[in-house]
């Protein structure tokens, strides 16, 4: 299920390989994140950040967070504590929306 137009207008941005739509308003983002169905899985490595929210649009995001590995579906919510380390692997045909209480995302130059 491809976002719709409207997402699809915001700008864009690159995360190790997954296309990325990116609402900033200035001190928070939301990125839509799709990756391709046809190509690989893409790899996120441990890393961390503010609060974090998110739901599995489509596919299934593996998450290793703080150390316990997860399998998130279609459907599936998350909701990472400030600091905690995690990492994410996106498999093939994911898109996925997430909640950043801070910039996260580099936006290209106008």
């Amino acid at each position: 299920m491809p976002f719709p137009a409207t997402v699809r207008a915001l700008p864009q941005s690159d995360l190790f390989g997954a296309r990325v739509y990116v609402h900033d308003n200035g001190r928070s983002q939301v990125l839509f994140i799709e990756v391709d169905p046809r190509g690989p899985a893409v790899e996120v490595p441990t890393h961390t950040h503010g609060l974090e929210w998110g739901f599995v649009a489509e596919g299934a995001i593996e998450m290793t967070l703080g150390g316990t590995r997860e399998l998130h579906e279609a459907g599936a919510t998350h909701v990472i504590p400030a600091q905690l380390p995690h990492s994410f692997r996106f498999r093939p045909g994911t898109s996925s929306v997430h909640f950043f209480d801070e910039r996260r995302v580099t936006l290209p130059s106008a």
